[in-house]
């Protein structure tokens, strides 16, 4: 992944839906100073082959979808190349996994519709899949970026410790290469009990911990930082209501993954966030152990 110069290689995804064009806005952002995009549309094999033939004039839509983010990025200044892939309904997620890979990303980008858990399972969300198979960082974007978008941007950087600090520090520092950006570190500090009573209390020791390394971490990177420890209500849901009181134009997630449908059921940070946030949310690296 890229350090304080930003990402170098992006993978931008996109089926022209509202949610995807707003995602070519936020890889334009991005893509400084000195990235590649690769735009990638997958046609759905079942959808576009008609009476034994590939229909011409359905092909041809599809070139001018990615001609069309194409042509955005550059007038942006952006290097970009675009690509049609063809693949089934049932294997979008998978063919933008291989892209991924043989492209050598070092940032995916979706648009997401924001679906609801269960319709994320029975619609299987090509941003879920994609999150639960690459380990480079995944930007999901639903929303344009409002106002004057990323170009001074506030990023906030959820951590919760341990080997999750890093990874987010890397993804932020790459979304906050702009000029004049500033990364807000906010850690909810966690208290678990059991119905007898029982339970963990995060010491304050450790949370002054992560705080002061990822804290050290951007200062070390020449990003401006500074912190917030929140100590009350669930993780997903105190860091948007962070996000939308501080006006982040970005929000980062540490690097656990929704690995699988148990996983989605069980819930995580990150797919919890995405689904109760309308910024976009980028989800470090995943590190495997």
């Amino acid at each position: 992944m890229g350090s304080s110069k930003g990402f170098q290689k992006i993978l931008l995804a996109t089926d022209g839906s509202e949610q995807a064009d707003a995602a070519v806005d936020a890889a334009i952002e991005l893509a400084f100073p000195s990235a590649r995009v690769r735009v990638v549309h997958i046609w759905n094999l079942e959808v576009h082959h008609r009476h034994g033939y590939w229909d011409v004039e359905v092909r041809a839509e599809a070139e001018r979808l990615v001609d069309a983010a194409v042509n955005r990025l550059r007038a942006a200044g952006v290097v970009a190349d675009g690509e049609i892939y063809r693949a089934d309904g049932g294997h979008v997620a998978a063919a933008i996994i291989s892209i991924a890979r043989e492209f050598d990303a070092d940032l995916v980008v979706v648009g997401s519709r924001g679906l609801s858990d269960w319709e994320s399972i029975f619609k299987h969300s090509v941003s879920h899949q994609v999150l639960s198979a690459v380990d480079c960082p995944v930007l999901v974007v639903r929303e344009r970026p409002a106002g004057s978008g990323f170009a001074s941007r506030k990023v906030l950087l959820a951590v919760a410790g341990g080997d999750d600090v890093a990874p987010g520090v890397r993804a932020a520092v790459a979304a906050a290469n702009a000029p004049g950006s500033h990364v807000l570190v906010v850690h909810v500090a966690q208290a678990m009990f059991t119905a007898n009573g029982l339970g963990y209390v995060e010491p304050e020791e450790e949370i002054q911990a992560t705080m002061a390394r990822a804290i050290q971490l951007l200062d070390d990177a020449g990003v401006e930082a500074e912190g917030v420890v929140a100590h009350s209500g669930p993780v997903a849901e105190s860091v948007a209501d962070i996000a939308t009181s501080w006006n982040a134009d970005l929000i980062v997630v540490g690097s656990s993954r929704m690995r699988d449908l148990g996983s989605l059921l069980l819930g995580s940070v990150s797919h919890r966030l995405l689904h109760g946030t309308e910024r976009p949310v980028l989800v470090a690296e995943r590190v495997r152990s």
